[in-house]
C-alpha cells in the first residue's frame, strides 16, 4: 500500500448498552447479509395517528442500518427475543430528525408522523448522534455531487447582445432565396 492510502474501514455493529452480549450478537444475526447496525438502542414507536395523538405500535430494538444490498440506510425495529423484523424506514433524501427531548425524537414516515421513545437517555443521544452525523455526511456528498463536474455554481453574469442582423424578417419573411441567378454568356 502506497503512504497516502489507508485501508479500507471494516464497519463494525455497534450494540445496544442496555442488551448483553449475547443479546447484541443475536440482535446482529438478524440485520441479514453485508448490513451493520450503526446504532442500536431499546425503543418504544410510536406513530400519529388521524387526531394527532401518538399510538404505541411496538417495543424493540431500535437500529440505524446501512443495507449494502439495497445500498441505503434504514431505521429498523427488532424483536430479538422471535428475532423478527417489527419496522423499517428508509432514510430517504432530504429526512429530518428531530429530538424535542433527549429521550423522545421524531421523524417524518412514509405514512405519518413516527417516534422512538427510548428506554436510556443515553443509548438516545448516541443514536441521535449516528443518525445526525449520517444525514450530513450523506447531505456533503450529495453537494458535492452536485458541484463536482463544473465546480461550484457560481452566479454568471449576463449582458443583453443585441445582433441586428437576427431580425425575424430574415426567418419568417416572405424572401425564400436571396442569391440572384444569373446565365453567363458564351464567347
Amino acid at each position: 500500500m502506497s503512504s497516502g492510502q489507508q485501508p479500507p474501514r471494516r464497519v463494525t455493529n455497534v450494540g445496544s448498552l442496555l442488551l448483553t452480549p449475547q443479546e447484541n450478537e443475536s440482535l446482529f444475526s438478524f440485520l441479514g447479509k453485508k448490513c451493520v447496525t450503526m446504532s442500536s438502542a431499546v425503543v418504544q414507536l410510536y406513530a400519529a395517528d388521524r387526531n394527532c395523538m401518538w399510538a404505541k405500535k411496538c417495543s424493540g430494538v431500535a437500529c440505524l442500518v446501512k443495507d449494502n444490498p439495497q445500498r441505503s440506510y434504514f431505521l429498523r425495529i427488532f424483536d430479538i427475543k422471535d428475532g423478527k423484523l417489527l419496522w423499517e424506514q428508509e432514510l430517504y433524501n432530504n429526512f429530518v430528525y428531530n429530538s424535542p427531548r433527549g429521550y423522545f425524537h421524531t421523524f417524518a414516515g412514509d405514512t405519518c408522523q413516527v417516534a422512538l421513545n427510548f428506554a436510556n437517555e443515553e443509548e438516545a443521544k448516541k443514536f441521535r448522534k449516528a443518525v445526525t452525523d449520517l444525514l450530513g455526511r450523506r447531505q456533503r456528498k450529495s453537494e458535492k455531487r452536485r458541484d463536482a463536474p463544473n465546480g461550484p455554481n457560481l452566479p454568471m453574469a449576463t449582458v443583453d447582445i443585441k445582433n441586428p442582423e437576427i431580425t425575424t424578417n430574415r426567418f419568417y419573411g416572405s424572401q425564400v432565396n436571396n442569391i440572384s441567378h444569373t446565365k453567363k454568356k458564351k464567347k
